[in-house]
């Protein structure tokens, strides 16, 4: 056989294979022990007692990190990090976030970053109480572009008298370079739902609902996610069926083309206190969270984030 007429065939086959699959990091080891229940994250670097942390998102080699820190009696912002030598350096205040800022969320081609704000939409003044949106900024020769707003619907704007979360979006996740959910109520609506939109050619597609995750819609879908291997949804919701108290966090498995009824994730995560924002590092491997202690009457602790190697979430038995 000739070892030359195999060569072609078999880069146009690992071209192939290279441009359909998922961009993903290599594995990146954030522990040196297993981590088999949930601990904090990078404690006292990027998870610390004084501050709240929550909401992170790493690049697509999985080596840097940005997350939302709120300081005591202070908006919270954007922070980065990085990791050298098996540690996370120092956080620094990201240059762009200059407001109330949160949520990160980067396309795994790494080119598109979004984030929640409640910066001021140019020429749409907020009349309600309290309104965040999503911003886009894209990668450059020189870091990333300045941070323009997302057109409407997936924007909108509080009109006289309406209040949190109506018409708020902080949040949107980037299942692949094209395919986007976020979760938000619309104006009139009687909860928080999930929807998905598509980005071709700069523009983004107008949102559809996706249904069925809960019997009763009444029940929020809050910072949904979805999992590296795309077999599982993640979201946070308040009151629903099966929860521990609080905020919990929620599995939908995909079944086909549609999502299956949800499911409480388990009692090793949810908790009497509030447990949201869940996320997965690049490769899959980590499983993160926020979580604050219930303190009564509307008040909680810190926010703090933390991990656990997701096979040891076991998300597979949940539905059999």
């Amino acid at each position: 056989m000739n070892i030359k007429n195999l060569i072609f065939p078999l880069v146009i086959l690992i071209t192939t294979i290279s441009c359909n699959s998922p961009q993903t990091s290599n594995s990146v080891i954030y522990s040196e022990e297993p981590v088999k229940k949930a601990i904090p994250f990078a404690k006292g670097i990027i998870s610390t007692e004084k501050n709240s942390e929550f909401s992170l998102m790493f690049t697509p080699n999985g080596k840097k990190v940005y997350f939302s820190r709120r300081a005591p009696e202070e908006k919270q912002k954007i922070y980065e990090a990085e990791f050298k030598n098996g540690i996370w350096t120092e956080p620094m205040l990201s240059e762009f976030s200059t407001d109330r800022d949160e949520a990160p969320s980067i396309t795994p081609n790494g080119e598109l970053f979004f984030f929640g704000s409640e910066r001021p939409l140019p020429n749409k003044p907020n009349k309600g109480n309290f309104d965040m949106n999503i911003w886009m900024m894209k990668n450059t020769s020189s870091g990333w572009s300045n941070p323009e707003p997302l057109p409407f619907p997936i924007n909108d704007v509080q009109i006289e008298n309406e209040e949190w979360p109506s018409s708020n979006n902080n949040f949107l996740f980037a299942l692949d370079n094209e395919t986007f959910y976020f979760t938000t109520m619309v104006r009139g609506s009687k909860s928080i739902k999930l929807y998905q939109t598509n980005y071709k050619n700069g523009a983004f597609s107008e949102p559809t609902e996706i249904k069925g995750i809960f019997d009763d819609e009444k029940y929020w879908i809050y910072s949904a996610v979805v999992s590296p291997d795309r077999k599982y949804l993640v979201f946070n919701s308040y009151g629903a069926p099966g929860g521990s108290g609080g905020e919990d966090l929620y599995v939908s498995k995909r079944i086909g083309t549609e999502w299956s009824k949800a499911k409480p994730i388990g009692p090793q995560i949810n908790t009497s206190n509030e447990e949201s924002g869940p996320r997965f590092s690049r490769d899959g491997k980590y499983f993160f969270y926020t979580t604050a202690k219930n303190l009564g009457n509307y008040e909680y602790s810190e926010w703090d984030i933390y991990f656990i190697e997701t096979e040891y979430l076991e998300l597979d038995k949940l539905f059999e």
